[in-house]
């Protein structure tokens, strides 16, 4: 996991628009920065990266969120399968422990599986044998694992592998946009400790003003 270059970003983000803001626009703070070479065309520079930097990180937010709301629409759908296979295998193997060549065919024998790309394949093994195989179908009719209900666990299944394949897609998107975010982050911070460096020395004698970009200074 990256580390956080700050707390909070968003209040970073603030700071940084405060502190550009304040250059741009009071008279006494642009002279003093103009003064040591940080003109409006160089403040201009902070200004488009600050607003690229905005921009990604808004970006960001929404991928996150669209991210997290993938991951809750699969992992809602994954613990509605898994209920309902975790009964049916039960079912099954209570009902035919006496049939082991039976357990064996249906993929029911061993433990659950428990990793999500086992659990699609015993799924998928389970129901399709049944569906596909008129004897077996009529052997677990006998613990009310119908055509039906066989029927809706398949068309369960595709569902929740199409919302597995959207959550992959949507989580490499947003860990995408989170380097982006990062990268553009550390340009951000990288010209505002320059900025904050010259606006200390420029206003040396005006720590009341250097307030205003956002530096407090020790009475």
């Amino acid at each position: 996991m990256t580390k956080r270059l700050f707390k909070s970003e968003s209040k970073f983000l603030e700071q940084s628009r405060t502190a550009i803001t304040n250059a741009e626009t009071n008279p006494i703070i642009k002279a003093a920065l103009a003064d040591y070479g940080l003109g409006e065309e160089e403040v201009g520079v902070g200004r488009e990266l600050f607003n690229s930097t905005q921009s990604v990180w808004d970006a960001n937010m929404k991928e996150n969120a669209e991210s997290t709301e993938a991951s809750l629409d699969y992992t809602t759908s994954y613990n509605e399968l898994q209920a309902l296979f975790k009964v049916h295998r039960d079912k099954t193997l209570i009902y035919f422990k006496n049939r082991p060549e039976l357990l064996v065919k249906l993929g029911v024998n061993g433990r659950f599986p428990r990793k999500y790309n086992d659990f699609f394949d015993k799924v998928r093994l389970f129901y399709s044998a049944i569906k596909m195989d008129p004897s077996l179908q009529g052997e677990l009719n006998k613990i009310k694992l119908t055509p039906d209900v066989v029927d809706k666990c398949l068309a369960l299944l595709q569902q929740l592998l199409a919302k597995r394949s959207h959550f992959d897609k949507e989580l490499a998107e947003s860990q995408d946009m989170t380097k982006n975010k990062n990268a553009a982050l550390l340009a951000l911070k990288e010209w505002m400790d320059d900025f904050y460096a010259i606006a200390k020395v420029a206003l040396y004698d005006q720590p009341q003003i250097l307030e205003a970009l956002g530096v407090f200074v020790r009475s």
